[in-house]
């Protein structure tokens, strides 16, 4: 009998904590908290020091921030940008939004629907003062575009929003946002041109800038190659003399998280300088690095990231530039800067600090687009190195695997291409300083679990519809059960769901689908497929019936989302 009950005491630590918590909560409740989340675009947890120890380029400021958190080492995006952007504001899967797969231009709207409120709204109707700085990425709308040009390319939206438009009629003041500094589509795609809340800040007036080109003191950034295929926008192709407008005639794509960042420091240092008490902000900082083009700008390119590189050209090894890792360099001194604003201001005590990327990290095929070129004639840099002793074997131009030991990189459903790093930090609310995590956790729950940490009302009904709050695993990390028990991660009409050490990966290829399904515990680099014919043991895995099982609940799941886009009746077949 006694022992029974010793069993049952937490230790005096858990007792003690269990006393505290309320007190925290209370405290929390009385003070509102700031809220930053910096998301990274295209950043993998083989990039980052606090998460792999193959990782090549020092980034002090992040680990220190997870020194003073908790890291996730199982939290989860959408395999691409957009719809996790759209999931994060929302707390929706994407295929609750505009268009299945998410929005990207300036085209009918913004993934976001009419009713869908999103955190930042949430946050302002709670007080809140709201700042975006950086990619917004979730598509949009130009103000008083004429009907001929709905009809259009999206090339002539875009002239006419620099010419004449020059306001969004769907962007970040319509999100919820009091004040942002915003791209549409970020330094990538066009229009290559900042947005003061809804208007375009065209101090110089615009210009076709061509393919991706974006001009520096130094020569050219271009995203791609020079020569070869691609989509357009992957490749150098300069202005033709009746090309429309593509940018702001001052854009300087290698100095966008240089103006994200004294943006976000400029608003930091007026919140200084006020007088009397400023509301709690909410602020959403989304860095450009480190998507392609990688375009650092000159300081990282010229001394800050080097690699040593054998190859067939020459005898000796040689250093050359690295820009995908020289980004990555880039997006740890903003971390820096903004960590130390914070501080400098009396106010990152207050603050929750949130740091994750909008999807899994980059194939070494990506890190190509934007090498550092002076001029269309220059070679590209050798990332295939074909010397006899390196035959097949991946460039040390490419830098570290970005997704480390994971298998699959970028828009792939392997856990190369959604596992995402995820650190939060908030010491005077009770985050433990140095915590670790292995749940199941989605960028989709980080609108549920904010509020819940402000100590405000949770999502109203019909609101983050797929967010579940982790507050309490993040205070108690050890501490009772995972707040999930599974994780949806869609791409329409392909998707993936982690269950327990399970995941099952359903693929879209024309009208005919493809299942496996993965043992993560046994099998954490998904190389064998559990599912017949590939299951060569000739035992069924003992998953093999509950998987049968989700696998049919999901794909009605989203059958359904896609009868009520695309019309009763009208279904994806191959779902």
């Amino acid at each position: 009998m006694r022992a029974a009950q010793a069993k049952k005491t937490p230790p005096p630590g858990e007792q003690l904590l269990s006393l505290l918590l309320p007190l925290v909560e209370s405290f929390a409740r009385a003070r509102p908290p700031n809220v930053l989340i910096l998301l990274a675009d295209d950043l993998g947890v083989g990039d980052l020091e606090a998460y792999s120890a193959s990782a090549l380029v020092p980034t002090p400021a992040i680990s220190a921030l997870s020194a003073a958190g908790v890291r996730f080492t199982d939290a989860h995006a959408h395999p691409i940008c957009s719809p996790s952007r759209y999931s994060l504001l929302s707390g929706n899967y994407v295929f609750r939004g505009r268009r299945p797969s998410s929005s990207w231009g300036l085209s009918g709207g913004s993934q976001l629907l009419p009713g869908q409120r999103t955190i930042a709204e949430s946050f302002r109707a709670a007080g809140y003062a709201t700042l975006l700085l950086g990619k917004a990425g979730i598509g949009g709308e130009v103000a008083a575009l004429p009907d001929e040009l709905r009809r259009s390319t999206e090339d002539d939206r875009v002239d006419w929003l620099l010419r004449r438009g020059r306001r969004l009629a769907d962007g970040p003041a319509q999100w919820g946002f009091d004040e942002s500094l915003s791209m549409v589509s970020g330094i990538q795609s066009p229009p290559y041109a900042w947005f003061n809340g809804s208007v375009a800040s065209l101090p110089r007036g615009s210009r076709c800038w061509g393919t991706a080109t974006h001009a520096t003191r130094t020569g050219d950034w271009v995203s791609g190659k020079f020569a070869g295929t691609g989509l357009r926008h992957r490749r150098y192709t300069p202005c033709g003399a009746g090309d429309g407008h593509d940018g702001a005639a001052d854009w300087e794509g290698h100095m966008a998280d240089a103006h994200l960042s004294q943006a976000a420091l400029g608003f930091f240092d007026r919140r200084r300088r006020a007088r009397g008490p400023q509301p709690p902000f909410f602020a959403l900082v989304a860095t450009a690095a480190v998507h392609a083009p990688f375009t650092p700008p000159d300081r990282f390119r010229d001394a800050d990231i080097r690699t040593w590189v054998a190859t067939s050209e020459v005898a000796a090894p040689r250093r050359l530039h690295v820009p995908h890792s020289s980004m990555v360099a880039e997006l740890d001194a903003v971390v820096g800067a903004l960590m130390a604003a914070l501080r400098s201001a009396g106010e990152l005590n207050e603050t929750i600090v949130v740091f994750a990327s909008d999807n899994g990290g980059l194939s070494c095929a990506t890190k190509q687009h934007g090498s550092w070129r002076p001029s269309p004639e220059t070679p590209a840099p050798p990332f295939e190195d074909v010397s006899p002793e390196r035959s097949g074997l991946q460039s040390p131009l490419c830098g570290a695997n970005s997704s480390a030991h994971l298998r699959g990189h970028k828009g792939d459903l392997y856990e190369g291409g959604h596992r995402v790093p995820l650190l939060v930090a908030w010491p005077a609310g009770g985050v433990p300083a140095g915590g670790e995590c292995g749940d199941l956790v989605g960028l989709t729950d980080l609108y549920a679990t904010l509020l819940d940490l402000a100590g405000l009302a949770p999502p109203a009904p019909g609101q983050a519809a797929d967010s579940v709050s982790f507050k309490r695993r993040l205070l108690r990390p050890r501490d009772g059960h995972p707040a999930r028990s599974d994780l949806l991660v869609p791409s329409p009409p392909s998707w993936a769901l982690r269950w327990s050490r399970w995941k099952l990966i359903s693929l879209a290829h024309g009208s005919q689908r493809a299942t496996e399904l993965f043992d993560l515990e046994a099998d954490p680099g998904e190389t064998t497929n559990l599912l017949p014919p590939h299951n060569v043991s000739g035992q069924p895995p003992r998953a093999s019936g509950e998987a049968a099982s989700r696998h049919e609940a999901t794909a009605a799941r989203m059958a359904q989302r896609a009868d009520q886009i695309l019309g009763r009746g009208v279904s994806w077949a191959f779902l």
